[in-house]
């Protein structure tokens, strides 16, 4: 089916209120069809979109004057049954990770574009055989995007890892995993690769309240590039659990650096928050602190009709920035799902089940995210500062899609930017942070009339004072430019 495609574009002025910004906004695109989309970034004079179209798969290219449409082309790929896993853009190239089948065997390939969309290079990554099923390996990228781990979980016990060298072009190892005594659904925690190309396997252990004999504590899997064996280092939590806990590579400091949120008995409810750091190339160089929530804080953060002696509970950790001296900024939100009933009773508030509630319709989920908490912390898990930044909220059956914000970050602050409220005609707000935890709250754009609807989670940070958001409305995809 031919989609028309607009090209007139437009350009918004925000000088009425005073504001610094530059928003430029395209011509909407009809999604149609479109299964995915996504923003590759940013290459010298154009701006490139990647399109899923189910049947096909198309690179679209807007000017970076104003945004208006300069072309499109559709991609090749292997024609047996092609699967995109990942897109994204790095040093002038754009990638493509997909799986095919070749003569029964399930093939991960890769293919490295330039910014006109010609293919310049391709090669096959990982063979997975003739299996039951064909192998969708979960994709993880370095810092600096150079290199991609792929690991694929085999019977829930083997764990095959493949790290490629995007510079090279070529695999730079792998291997099969089998720890010790591993549950996959209760033990793997988080995989990530640093830019050397070394693998590190986060696993959570005894996080159970009932096993008071067995504390609890993260295990790390360390396999460096060019070394046989890999490293096994634990960290004990102090008779402690985990609520939530998110990991990081420190490139700089060559360690693992984390954020979490603890509980004392109760896994529901978290009474402070946790800094870790480990050295992986020298585990005995390792920082744990915690720090329990005062009473004030946890006042200003939820209502005080809610009792909070116990603990907080839906909150959870969303990122976590790496300074340079090796401490870390912990950012945190408060965010819930509520499912209800669909019919009369429609005030009814149940869990989560395994089908979807939009599947069977008998369901409808309320997303609410709320207030953003932050916490500055030193290299040796000494607490620095903490800020509560007020926003709220709330969406229906959206998979809260528009809700929660974006970091963007600089040498000298960062930028948490957001929509006030999730509806058609809305304001768009930021807060800027800077390293003392100082913050000013600004207004950025006001989307009355402008038929734009905000997904800040799938925005892209091309440059240091500049960022590309979707905007999807009635099937409609437009792009927004938004300099500082």
């Amino acid at each position: 089916m031919k989609i028309q495609l607009l090209l007139a574009v437009f350009l918004l002025s925000l000088a009425q209120i005073g504001l610094s910004q530059e928003i430029t906004v395209s011509e909407e695109v009809t999604l149609r069809s479109d299964q995915s989309y996504s923003i590759i970034g940013k290459f010298n004079e154009k701006t490139l979109l990647y399109r899923d179209k189910g049947t096909a798969f198309e690179v679209q290219a807007f000017n970076n004057e104003l945004l208006g449409l300069s072309w499109a082309k559709e991609l090749e790929l292997d024609k047996k049954r092609p699967e995109v896993l990942d897109v994204w853009g790095k040093d002038g190239y754009f990638y493509v990770i997909y799986k095919f089948k070749q003569k029964g065997n399930s093939v991960i390939k890769i293919h490295k574009y330039n910014e006109a969309a010609n293919l310049v290079d391709s090669t096959n990554i990982v063979n997975y055989g003739k299996r039951f099923y064909s192998p969708a390996p979960e994709i993880i990228l370095s810092q600096d995007k150079r290199k991609v781990l792929l690991y694929h979980t085999e019977y829930f016990t083997k764990i095959e890892v493949v790290v490629f060298d995007l510079t090279k072009m070529e695999v730079l190892w792998e291997k099969e995993f089998e720890p010790n005594d591993l549950k996959f659904g209760a033990d793997f925690y988080q995989m990530l690769v640093d830019n050397d190309g070394g693998m590190h396997m986060v696993l959570i252990r005894e996080n159970d309240r009932l096993k008071k004999d067995k504390p609890h504590y993260f295990e790390f899997l360390h396999q460096p590039v060019g070394v046989e064996k890999n490293s096994v280092n634990s960290v004990f939590l102090d008779s402690k659990l985990s609520y939530d806990a998110y990991f990081k590579i420190d490139n700089l400091n060559k360690s693992i650096v984390g954020g979490g949120m603890y509980s004392e008995k109760n896994k529901g409810r978290t009474q402070g928050y946790y800094f870790l750091s480990l050295s992986y190339l020298n585990p005995e160089k390792k920082s744990l602190a915690f720090r329990e929530f005062d009473q004030d804080f946890k006042e200003q953060l939820v209502d005080k009709k809610v009792k909070t002696e116990k603990g907080l509970f839906d909150v959870g950790i969303q990122d976590i920035v790496i300074r340079k001296d090796g401490g870390a900024v912990i950012i945190c939100e408060q965010l819930k799902d509520f499912e209800r009933a669909a019919a009369a009773t429609n005030t009814t508030t149940t869990a989560r089940g395994y089908y979807s509630s939009r599947e069977n319709g008998r369901y409808s989920v309320d997303h609410y995210y709320e207030d953003l908490f932050l916490f500055s912390v030193h290299p040796d898990g000494a607490h620095h500062w903490q800020e509560i930044l007020h926003k709220k909220q709330f969406s229906q059956d959206d998979d809260a899609a528009f809700s929660s914000f974006f970091l963007a970050k600089t040498s000298r602050n960062l930028r948490l930017i957001y929509n006030d409220e999730i509806r058609n005609e809305n304001t768009v707000s930021e807060y800027i942070i800077k390293g003392n935890g100082a913050f000013d709250r600004n207004s950025i754009l006001n989307t009355a009339s402008q038929e734009l609807r905000l997904r800040f989670r799938e925005s892209q940070q091309v440059a240091a004072n500049e960022i590309l958001v979707p905007s999807e409305r009635k099937g409609k995809l437009k792009l927004v430019r938004m300099l500082f």
